[in-house]
């Protein structure tokens, strides 16, 4: 039997609003977009592949002419490191632009640069900032405002990174933006890798599902799952997150060596598997309730239920993945 808007309880009521249904036909553009577009995208990118490894070799090369010229301020430039990924893959610009709703993609050429103080301003915009002008590259504006932003202290990022990241652009060739992040040293970059490797591509994969969270009422089982993910990302963040990154900057900046253990409980355990199994069964609430309101789009929905479960079942394996990672570091 249909569940009617007049029985069926208050949080599973549609809103159909205008400004509801903007904002769902601007979700289904932008993923209509990724969709149609993705191949075209990524053949693209592949196509202008040579050109940007020759703009980010040059990029590189006055990096390593500045980090020299500031090296006794603690400035450094691994061009080993940077050549591991250079240019952004093909697959994530198409990813990136289908999340973004925008075809412009401001790390496409993108590396890393260490400076062991990187609280000291003065260093960053008295020195380094010269210095890269003086070789032809200039921060790239952002509403007529210059694209740095320094990411730590009050401004650091809810896991515990820090960092100072900015654009450039080439005088001569300014429509390539080439992102310059600064870390610590080696040990904050490793911590970067695996804190994105370990928690937050998994974690922000948990949120890409077929539901609809913005629009999501009180009590409603995607209200629900929203929480649940939120709990599990909290749990990530101080569990691993935080400590990675303070155990890496006591490294690179304080020169400790001594870390802080991170370590997984069987309680933590436990609460983890029991978030999955209410997200799993919350999910198959949301759809119940979907196929219920629009029958006519019965598979559809059953299709969108498979692919949703399928996904939130390999985020958990890869953060079992995760947890059995640090445990055999111990």
């Amino acid at each position: 039997m249909l569940i009617s808007s007049v029985n069926r309880p208050y949080y599973y009521r549609q809103n159909y609003s205008n400004s509801s249904v903007r904002k769902n036909y601007a979700s289904d553009s932008v993923h209509f977009t990724s969709s149609i577009f993705k191949d075209s995208i990524e053949k693209s990118h592949q196509k202008n592949m040579d050109k940007y490894m020759i703009q980010a070799n040059l990029f590189f090369d006055v990096l390593e002419a500045v980090a020299n010229d500031l090296k006794s301020y603690g400035v450094s430039f691994d061009r080993e490191y940077a050549m591991k990924n250079p240019v952004k893959s093909a697959s994530s610009v198409s990813s990136k632009v289908a999340r973004s709703g925008s075809f412009d993609v401001p790390d496409l050429i993108r590396t890393t640069l260490y400076v062991k103080n990187i609280y000291d301003k003065d260093l960053i915009n008295n020195k380094l900032l010269p210095a890269m002008e003086k070789r032809g590259y200039v921060l790239a504006k952002v509403k007529n405002k210059p694209d740095i932003d320094f990411r730590y202290g009050d401004n650091r990022i809810e896991s515990g990174y820090e960092d100072i990241q900015m654009r450039f652009v080439n005088v001569i060739n300014p429509k390539t933006k080439h992102e310059l992040i600064i870390l610590f040293g080696p040990n904050y970059a490793k911590a970067k890798h695996d804190e994105s490797e370990k928690v937050y591509n998994l974690t922000r994969q948990a949120k890409e599902l077929h539901i609809d969270f913005e629009n999501a009422e009180v009590g409603s089982p995607e209200f629900k799952i929203k929480r649940y993910i939120e709990l599990i990302n909290i749990m990530f963040k101080r569990k691993v997150s935080q400590k990675l990154f303070e155990n890496a900057k006591n490294k690179d900046f304080y020169g400790i060596d001594e870390a802080a253990e991170i370590y997984f409980s069987d309680e933590n355990i436990a609460l983890l598997r029991n978030y999955f199994e209410a997200i799993k069964d919350r999910t198959r609430d949301y759809y119940k309730f979907k196929k219920a309101e629009e029958p006519e789009r019965a598979k559809e929905f059953d299709k969108d239920l498979k692919s949703d479960l399928r996904r939130i079942s390999e985020v958990q394996k890869g953060l079992k993945q995760t947890i059995d990672y640090f445990d055999h570091k111990k």
